[in-house]
Parts: C-alpha cells; structure tokens; sequence
C-alpha cells in the first residue's frame, strides 16, 4: 500500500499553468489617443501599457491598422512599449502573453483608438462590438428567432444607421436589415445550424466601418 502511494505520487504530471491574459491600460478603449508624441504631420510615436500578467515571460504587442488590417508587431518583457503609427487613423490593439514553459499563447482584450491627426470635422464610428451571441457559442432558439445585439462609438456622437449582414458563409453574408436605428435585430434562424454574421455602422456623414465577422451555432 505504501509503495502505491510512492509511485503514485512519483508519476503525477507536473501541470503547467497557461499564461494569464494582461489587462490592458492605455491608450484608452473607443478614445481618441491625444497623449502620443507627434513626430510630423503625418506620425506620431504612441505608448501602449498593460499590466503585468501571472506567468508569463514575454509579451507581444500587436497593433492593427482598422482600415487595411496591416499588423505592427513588437515583443517585449516590459510591461509597456512604443509603435510609430500614421496620424488620424483608427487603430486596435492587444498584448498576447506567451511562456517559456508552454507554447500555449494567451491573447488580452482588443480595445481600439482614434490617433488624432490634422484637424478634421468628422469622425469615423469605430467598428461595431458584437455583444450576442458571443462568439463560437451555442444559442437556442425561441419561436424560431433569436436577437443579436451590439454595441458602437463614435466620437462624434452622430451614428445613424446599422445594417446587419447574415449567413452560413462568412465569405457570402447577405443583409438582413438596413437602415434599422437599433443595437439589435431578431433574426429568424434554422435549428443546428453554423451562422456568421456582421454589423456595418454608418454616421451622418455617411462614414461607415465595419465589425468582425461573429460565427455561432443553434441548438437541435
């Protein structure tokens, strides 16, 4: 009996925590990034922070131009870095937090910005956030119909318009409402079925951005 016990103990596997995800600081969700280092007309120097993150070795800061989805990539084991980005454009960004230990990589929040520029009189609305379902979920039905929510900013305050794009190929949505003044929609769905779907957001001055593409699932 003692014996089993030693090797029990012997040949537990050590388990290996993932790392934790950073909390990001600055620059600031849905804001505009009026605290970056102009450099010229056209670039200024921005500083990213975060919080330090439980097990974790190394951090990746990543970047993304909204309008070409062009990344900027920078690693680091501080726990802030800076990226030289062109002015009066949109931005996200996200800190992924990676260990020598695991090759599993843990991804933060995606908050986005506004990098003032020149002088201009109107904002583009940020790209819509997909609140529900949530992604790579699986949703029942009720009366053959669920409501899709969202959330959107504009630093102008002048959003007028969603519409809301729907089907089982991500490559081929369909709209599905125009022009509705609502953060939602009900949608008629199939049971056990893969949707993908999307929410384009326009302001009065006719700008529009576009969100990621949601994927869920309906219940049998």
């Amino acid at each position: 009996m003692f014996l089993f016990v030693l090797l029990s103990v012997g040949c537990k596997k050590e388990v290996i925590p993932d790392p934790n995800p950073a909390i990001l600081i600055g620059p600031v969700n849905n804001d505009k990034c009026n605290t970056a280092t102009v450099l010229n007309n056209q670039m200024s120097q921005v500083n990213f922070s975060w919080q330090e993150a439980d097990h974790t070795d190394e951090y990746e800061l990543v970047v993304r131009d909204i309008l070409t989805n062009v990344d900027q990539k920078k690693r680091t084991i501080r726990f802030s870095s800076t990226v030289v980005l062109d002015r009066g454009k949109q931005y996200s960004w996200w800190v992924n937090s990676q260990s020598e230990q695991t090759e599993n990589i843990t991804k933060s929040e995606v908050w986005t910005f506004y990098l003032e520029g020149l002088s201009t009189s109107s904002y583009f609305p940020f790209p819509a956030k997909l609140l529900s379902p949530e992604n790579n979920s699986q949703i029942s039905l009720e009366n053959g119909a669920f409501t899709l929510r969202w959330e959107a900013v504009d630093l102008d305050n002048d959003i007028e318009s969603y519409d809301v794009y729907l089907g089982d190929d991500p490559d081929d949505l369909k709209v599905v409402a125009e022009n509705i003044t609502t953060n939602s929609f009900s949608a008629n769905l199939n049971h056990d079925q893969y949707y993908h779907w999307r929410v384009t957001t326009i302001d009065k001055q006719k700008n529009v951005s576009h969100s990621s593409v949601g994927v869920f699932r309906t219940s049998p």
